[in-house]
This record gives C-alpha cells, structure tokens and sequence, in this order.
C-alpha cells in the first residue's frame, strides 16, 4: 500500500492545479493566510472525494460531484470530515445527550432499574421513552418536551385600559375568519362595535370572553391564542430569534413550564429515581461532575454494564475538553470547537482504524492549558493507525505536527498554490511562507507599546451575578479601554457577559443597543445589577452566530450590498429596454431558476436520513433564469459579481466614472477587506461561513454604520480561524476603535491578542462547578505578575 495520499491536479475553487502528497498514518497540518485555498483542499477535494468513492460503492444512484476538480486521488482511505459550522446543528432539541447517546443509556437505566414513586404513574411497566423529552410517551404534556410555553395572560387581554379600548379596538374586524360571526354576536346582545370594554354587563363580558354558540362567535381569548398560535409559527418559519410576541400591546413571553417545572418531562420520569436522583438531575450535571457520581456509584447501582458503558463515553468527553458542559445543553448553543470535540469524543469511542480524519482547526475555543491534552488525543488516533489531516493556524499544533502543507502565498485568486510541503523542521526555513517566518521568530505581531489607563469616573459595573456556575460576581469593566475576559473552558466567561451583561444592556439602553441575534432573555439573572450605562452612546454586540435568516443569504445580501448591486442593473440600457426590474436579479424573486428556486441544487435522499445535493440541470447551477444572466455591468453579468472575492469587488465598484461605480458598496467592501474577509465571495452561502467569519461580517457592518465615540462593542474570540498576520490587522482595527474612544469587551482566548488588551478580567480558577469566580484582573503586566492567574504564564511567553 502507498505510503502517502497524493492528489494530482486539484483546481477547485482558488486552487491552481496543485499537486500535494499527505503521508499516511501520520498527522498533517494545513496551514496559510485565511482564504488561501486550505479548506478546499481538505474538504472540498480530500474529503468530497472521499465521500463520492462511498456513494459509488454503496450503490447509490447519485454523484457529489459529476465533475471531479482534480486529476487523480491515490492511497485514500475512507474520509471522515470534522467541521466546526455551527449553522448545520440546526435542530433546537437536540442536545449533548442525544448527540454522544449517552442520554440514551441513562434512560435505558432509568427504565430497568429506576424506583418509582408509588405515588405517582398508572402502574404501566416502564420504559425508556418515558425519559425521552422528544418522545410523545415522555414529554410533558403542558409545554410537549421543550420545558417553557407561552403563557397568556386572560386579564392583561380582556382588563387592560378597559375604559380606554373599544371591545377589540378593531382587531377581531381585521380578522376575516371571525369578522362575521362577531358582528352578529355584537347584534345579538345589541353591542356596538366601538363599546368600550369597561362599559359591557358581567353577562355580556363573560360571552365576550369565552363565546356564544348562538352567533358562532368562539369569544377573544380563542380568538387571542388563534392570533399568537400563528405569529409563533412565522417566527419559526422565518427562524425568528425574537422569542417574545406581542398581541394588541400584550407581550406573551416563554416561562418555565409549571406541571414540569421545566425539564420536559412527564409524571413517570419526575418521579423516578436512581440513587436518589431523577434523570433531570443527572442531565444537568457538568460532565465531570456526572463521571464523578457513576465512578462513585457504580458498585451500589444495578445495571453495572451500562453503567461502564456510561462511564467510557463521560470520560472521553472530559477528555476532549466538555466536561464543563451538561447533558441536556442544547447543541445549538455550542460553539464550532465544542461541536467538533463532540464529534471527536464519538470518534474515540467507536475505536475506529484505517480511517482518514480531517478536522477544522480543533483546537478553535481551548484555553492554553487544554490543547496538550487535545493534542494527545488526536495523535492516538494517529497511534491507532489512521491518517489525520488538520486545517490549523495554531502554533502548539503545528510543531508537533509530522508534516505540513502550506497553501498560499496570499488569499482568493491570490493564492492556490503549493507553497510548501515537508517537515516543521524544513518549514522554519521556508522563505515564500507567510506563516513560517511567525513561527520561527524571524517575523512578530506588531508590540503594544502605549497602555490606556482606567478612568475610574467610567466603569461598568456588573454586581450579584449568579447565573448558571457565577459565584455572587462583582466586577468593573473600565470604558474608554480594551477590555480582555480570559479563563478556562467552562470558567464563566459567556455567563458573565452574554447571559448578563448582554441582556441587562439590552433591556437599559432599548434603542441604544444593537444586536441581531436577539436571544430569548427570559433565562437571565434577574437579580443581578449593572450601573454605569449612562457613558455608554450604543452598544454593538458581535457574536459567532451565522448571519442571515436563510440558506440563501450570503455577504452580499447580509451587509446590503446586494441591493445597491442589484439597483445598477436595472439602471443598465438593456434592463430598461426590456422593463426589468430589480427582482430580476435576485434569485429569491422573478430572476430566481423556477426548478430548484434560486438555490442552484436539488436535494435527493440518500440513505440513514442523509441528503445530497444535486447541481440543478434548468439553471447548471446558478440558480438564476437566463433573462437574468443576460444582462451584463460592465461586462460581467449578476453570477459573475457574485462569485467576485470582496477583494475583486473592491476594485470592481470602486472605480470612478465605470458603469459600476458605488462609493458605498465599495467603502462596506473595504471595511470587509479591513477585517481580513477580502477573499470571501459576495454569494458565499451562510453553510459555508464559519463562526469566526460570520462575526467579522457582522462587525464590518456595523463598522460601516458606526461612527463616534462611546460606543461599546462587544466581540467573542474575534481572532477564530485567522491566520497569523490577518490576525494582526483585526487587533489593529480593534485597537483603532479604541483610539477613537469607543470601548472593546473581547472573550479571548488567544495569549496575543490578551496581551493587546489594556486591562483584563480572569475568570477560574476551573471550568463547571470549579469556575464562577473572578481570579484577577488589571493590566497584562499586572496578570503575569499575580500568582493567582492562570493565564499570566502564557501571556509572558508571548513575543512583543
């Protein structure tokens, strides 16, 4: 058997018909500026192609891709990919416990050998639906399994401003299904229409309320929950993050389930116990926490063979670095590193060989002190007798890498090529790199040489903050500054800002805050307190969530540009002569391909609830009409701008006196170039943009909008997925941000750029039940010097 995979001619996307050789049962590290052409080598050739030689032999009727973009592939194994996009984790009740399966081996555990309240249930034998929150034999019957509903307050409907409101105020008349059956019931009881609520009889309210059989009418509060039963499912539909509806001034907002007390779960499942605790308690347990109570149990609970089984997958999650998460956390709410250390933790426990793993930057969201111990695990897979390509810009991983590829030397049509491929050691002296010359010290990040001092007259202050693992936190964030949250996985870090400082701001400052994600607050600590939000003009938070409301939105549609694009075509003589207008260069209106409806693919069923896309035939892939597709700016047509880079687009749009001029298109392209996204398509689709790309896009935006002074914008790991000199340029324009005296809250892992914070708060000392705490705070000389800090170690070791 050959002793390397070698790929001859691969010229997918960027790439330029590189040939590459991956040695087998070895671990391989791709690296290179952001944009350079690694993912398509790893995923979009390696991996595609190792999925396409699956299909084939499974005998499947369909192709990944007609077309292979290579010459040849030899010495492959079967392909494993590990990705970190979190959009494709869309199933908002799956969680870590139904993902590692685990959560099915404690239901299992449950049923054979739980001690039910005798008090409770109908005698039924049990079973292990009954644990199962998704099951209809489990779920609660109130609120169907999701532990929340929303509740509708009967007297904020019928009482509110009764001398003031009309019976409806001309809601229910707005409403064609009940428009008739409630004008005969007003006729019936001699109503008039405009009757002002506080004015009708007790009798007359009452029939009001819950309806009268004689008219038809089925009364307001049917009519209220028929009216927030259908806004709910818009929400749904158009994957609306607003969780509260508003109903004729009304806000019906999620609470916590009072028949199940939140948990899901039916009579059975409450009131079962194994070692005197029910299954909710063990499914919110951190995962270290939970291996501790089996290892600790194990010999005094029935089921010993599921239990060891339990006992093997918890300590390989631990391993993997999720021990500071719980059963029942929904897998939506976990960051791209966290998805694929899940699916790391799978891969252990299936004990697989002969296998090639291809991950994507696996150390994203570590903390210094966790990536030896993630290292080790991905190089037992090695031992083991598999192949690991990792796409990776982390210094710790490469150089204990056995091989590395550089694909470069810039980013988009700049890139592509083969740069280097070989040992760390022969690395170091690779001249045309533009990561070798960090790595070897030869070339460093600029140094932060002047320090903002603390205002002590302009502080954030957050006081009694309790959620999930915080420990009665009290802390000042300085304003004016960067500010640095560090810690350990698990430490509290999101606790303290996204679940408390985020929707304090959000319901303090109202029009002054800007997010869109906005989350369903109701899980908030409602006793913790923050003050100081006067200095604050507006606040920008920025997060990793993917952009856009749909499959079809891509950076272009996200940041506007779309529009601007789409005006100048149909201002071009041959869309005038033929009366087009802007919706037909889009393909979500009249320009979109009627077969596959815009998206440029079918999608066929392939087996075990997988699907494929096929590239659709009417359009080839475009996703636009032909009328749409004949229509040219400058020469390129609106497939061609789309698939231009943002760096091309630059250049494109920004030229004075051509037919496609636009000074704001161009200065938002900029300012996507500014955030080291110049080689992103304008029509790259949402599933194909990372966490940390989605929050640069978001943050070009709003930088685009934002001007001033004051403002604070807030930023969870900025730096993911940057090379090391794009991550220059991002520190740069944050620092620039606060030269200009706005302020940064960044959530930082990373040494360097915790070391360009002017002042910084710990939170520790560990993750789950060991974290919550603040372990310091001050200046980054101020953490190297204080014992108490964990991080303080990494940040001297940084170079200046």
């Amino acid at each position: 058997m050959s002793e390397f995979i070698e790929i001859k001619g691969a010229s997918i996307h960027n790439l330029k018909s590189i040939d590459v050789r991956i040695p087998r049962n070895k671990l391989t590290v791709i690296t290179g500026v952001s944009g350079s052409g690694k993912s398509s080598l790893a995923f979009d050739t390696l991996y595609e192609e190792g999925k396409r030689r699956y299909l084939l032999f499974s005998g499947t009727q369909f192709s990944s891709d007609p077309i292979p973009k290579f010459d040849s592939i030899t010495g492959l194994s079967p392909t494993v990919a590990v990705e970190q996009r979190i959009i494709r984790q869309s199933n908002s009740r799956s969680t870590v416990g139904t993902r590692s399966k685990i959560g099915n081996l404690i239901a299992i555990l449950y049923a054979s050998y739980g001690q039910r309240n005798s008090s409770y249930g109908d005698k039924t034998p049990l079973a292990m639906e009954f644990f199962q929150r998704n099951s209809p034999k489990g779920m609660c019957v109130k609120c169907l399994g999701s532990g929340r509903y929303q509740e509708i307050n009967e007297d904020a409907i019928i009482k509110m401003d009764m001398l003031i409101k009309n019976i409806f105020d001309g809601f229910l008349l707005k409403h064609r299904f009940h428009k008739s059956n409630f004008n005969k019931f007003c006729q019936m009881h001699q109503i008039e229409v405009n009757e002002k609520i506080g004015l009708l009889s007790d009798e007359q309210l009452l029939l009001f309320k819950y309806g009268c059989r004689k008219s038809g009418f089925v009364g307001a509060v049917v009519v209220f929950h028929d009216m927030q039963k259908h806004k709910s499912n818009l929400n749904a539909r158009h994957n609306s993050a607003d969780k509260e509806i508003m109903l004729w001034g009304v806000n019906i907002a999620p609470v916590t389930c009072p028949k199940c007390n939140g948990c899901g779960l039916g009579e059975e499942a409450i009131h079962t116990t194994i070692s005197g605790k029910t299954i909710t308690e063990l499914e919110n347990m951190y995962l270290d926490k939970l291996l501790t109570f089996f290892e600790t149990e194990k010999d005094e609970m029935p089921g010993r063979n599921v239990i060891d089984d339990i006992i093997v997958k918890l300590r390989c999650m631990v391993d993997v670095g999720l021990f500071h998460l719980t059963l029942a956390r929904p897998l939506p709410t976990l960051s791209g590193g966290e998805i694929q250390r899940l699916f790391l933790a799978t891969i252990i426990i299936a004990e697989m060989d002969s296998i090639t793993f291809i991950f994507d930057e696996p150390t994203i969201g570590l903390h210094e002190t966790e990536k030896d111990m993630l290292i080790t695990i991905i190089q037992n897979l090695v031992k083991r007798g598999n192949t690991v390509v990792a796409v990776e810009h982390d210094e710790n991983v490469m150089r204990v890498a056995d091989y590395i590829i550089d694909i470069g030397p810039d980013a988009g049509i700049n890139g592509g090529e083969l740069i280097f491929q070989g040992s760390f050691e022969q690395f170091m002296s690779c001249k045309n790199s533009k990561t070798a010359p960090y790595l070897s010290g030869e070339k460093t990040m600029k140094p932060k040489l002047q320090f903002k001092a603390v205002d002590n007259q302009k502080l954030l202050t957050i006081a009694n903050a309790n959620l999930h693992n915080l420990r009665d936190v009290f802390v000042s964030i300085p304003l004016g500054l960067m500010v640095g949250i560090a810690g350990v996985s698990g430490s509290g870090k999101s606790s303290l800002i996204s679940g408390t400082l985020v929707p304090k701001l959000k319901q303090l400052l109202k029009g002054k805050f800007v997010h869109e994600d906005d989350d369903d607050m109701t899980s908030m600590d409602n006793d913790a307190l923050v003050s100081g939000t006067e200095h604050i003009k507006k606040c920008i938070v920025v997060d990793q969530k993917p952009i856009g409301r749909s499959k079809s939105s891509c950076p272009a549609t996200y940041t506007g540009i779309t529009d601007r694009i789409r005006a100048l075509f149909a201002k071009t003589e041959e869309a005038l002569e033929n009366g087009y207008s802007l919706g037909m260069f889009s393909v979500n209106s009249e320009g979109g391909c009627r077969a596959c409806k815009g998206e440029g693919f079918t999608q066929f069923h392939i087996g075990h609830g997988n699907w494929m896309d096929v590239k659709c035939e009417m359009c080839e892939g475009t996703g636009y009409i032909t009328e749409a597709l004949s229509v040219t700016l400058d020469g390129k047509n609106i497939m061609d701008i789309m698939a231009m880079s943002v760096s091309e687009a630059v250049m494109f749009f920004g030229r004075e006196g051509s037919e496609s001029y636009d000074k704001l298109a161009a200065d938002i392209l900029i300012t996507l170039e500014s955030v080291g996204l110049g080689y992103i398509t304008l029509g790259q689709k949402t599933p194909t943009i990372s966490g940390g790309e989605a929050q640069r896009i978001k943050l070009a935006k709003e930088l685009s909008k934002q001007k001033g002074a004051g403002n604070v914008y807030i930023l969870d790991e900025p730096t993911t997925g940057l090379a090391f000199s794009d991550r220059d340029r991002l520190i740069t324009l944050m620092q620039q941000l606060v030269d200009d005296g706005n302020t940064v809250i960044v959530t930082e892992h990373d040494p360097l750029v915790l070391t360009r914070c002017d002042y910084l708060i710990e939170m520790g000392p560990g993750g789950g039940s060991n974290g919550g705490y603040i372990i310091a705070e001050g200046t980054p000389k101020e953490l190297i010097a204080n014992k108490q800090s964990i991080i303080g170690n990494h940040l001297e070791k940084v170079k200046r």
